[in-house]
């Protein structure tokens, strides 16, 4: 297993981010690595009877496989059989179940494989969850595939789940990004090891914008420290946590950012909200805030303490504290933290 050929393709593998492409490039980049004719991404739902799938390479020919006819005969490939029967998702070859004779009787082969010249057969599934099967085969007219190939398939395969699902997040949050776009607002979705992230593209520039151009799939270092602090389920003295925001300002934008824990299967979720400090300000006073009240918030929502505030705002530090508990008390909270939050709740659903 030549690891320069490995990382090859785990690098093809990584430039995958369409869920519609997905079958046909991540065949392309497991091509680099192993040697076969034919290819194939399958999804079956034998409940169905339905199969999608996708071949590499374009050019393959066909010579009369009775392709319409493929979905009725999948269900009698040996392998297909066996991951649904056990749920094993590990590679494995035709020759593991069946002799080259027996192949030739299947209908299968006389209809499809015998026109496509499928002799061997290598599959290995990415998930297998009664009645689909989502797999990938690989296939070619002689020789057998060898056992260091059937073990390279199977390191290869977290790599191909872990873009399969990526792949399926950022098409699912391209779309989602459209919706959000006119109200200039963003998703991140976390990964469970805290720094990696998956980011729709508006979320990718603003994160630039305000904490310069991050690496590839990993969050900028202030925010990748503020998710491991807000990811705490309390504080060290036990009292429940109070999830803040992270807020940023960049000449006349605000960027606030708020963590939306997940829970069981729900990955954790940064939701991005770009302001105009004009209108944080207005939303502000619709909670029943005087101008000034309005305005130290939207100071202390960018992040400044109550020393810092009163010397961009001017006045003494006495004076900010009074401000502070008519605001406290107009909000219904009792810390400065607490009514950040409660100001940005308003501001971010407020459009």
């Amino acid at each position: 297993m030549d690891p320069v050929v490995v990382l090859q393709v785990i690098g093809a593998l990584d430039a995958i981010d369409d869920a519609g492409s997905f079958g046909y490039m991540a065949l392309e980049a497991l091509s680099f690595a192993l040697d076969f004719d034919h290819g194939s991404y399958n999804e079956v739902d034998t409940s169905t009877s339905s199969v999608y799938f996708s071949e590499w390479p374009h050019d393959a020919p066909h010579n009369d496989a009775d392709e319409e006819g493929f979905s009725k005969l999948v269900g009698e490939n040996p392998i297909l059989r066996y991951q649904e029967t056990t749920g094993d998702r590990s590679a494995r070859r035709l020759s593991d179940f069946i002799t080259t004779e027996q192949l030739h009787e299947l209908d299968l082969y006389q209809r499809v494989y015998r026109h496509l010249h499928v002799e061997y057969q290598l599959a290995m599934a990415l998930a297998v969850k009664d009645p689909v099967t989502i797999a990938f085969a690989l296939n070619r007219r002689h020789p057998d595939f060898s056992d260091d190939e059937v073990r390279l398939l199977d390191a290869l395969r977290p790599h191909l789940v872990q873009t399969y699902r990526n792949a399926q997040l950022l098409t699912v949050l391209r779309g989602i990004d459209d919706v959000l776009a006119e109200s200039g607002r963003a998703l991140v979705v976390l990964g469970k090891g805290g720094l990696d992230a998956r980011a729709s593209p508006r979320a990718q520039v603003a994160l630039a914008t305000h904490f310069g151009p991050p690496r590839a799939g990993v969050l900028p270092e202030p925010v990748a420290a503020w998710v491991a602090e807000e990811r705490r389920q309390v504080f060290d003295d036990g009292r429940p946590r109070i999830h803040r925001p992270l807020v940023s300002a960049d000449g006349d934008r605000q960027l606030v950012v708020r963590f939306l824990p997940g829970g069981g299967a729900r990955p954790d979720v940064l939701a991005i909200d770009e302001h105009v400090p004009e209108r944080v300000a207005a939303e502000l006073r619709r909670l029943g805030l005087t101008s000034r009240e309005a305005e130290i918030l939207a100071v202390m929502m960018r992040g400044a303490s109550t020393s810092e505030a009163a010397r961009q705002l001017d006045v003494r530090s006495s004076t900010l504290s009074k401000h502070l508990q008519h605001i406290y008390r107009k909000l219904g909270v009792a810390s400065r933290t607490a009514a950040i939050a409660a100001a940005t709740d308003a501001v971010f659903s407020a459009r």
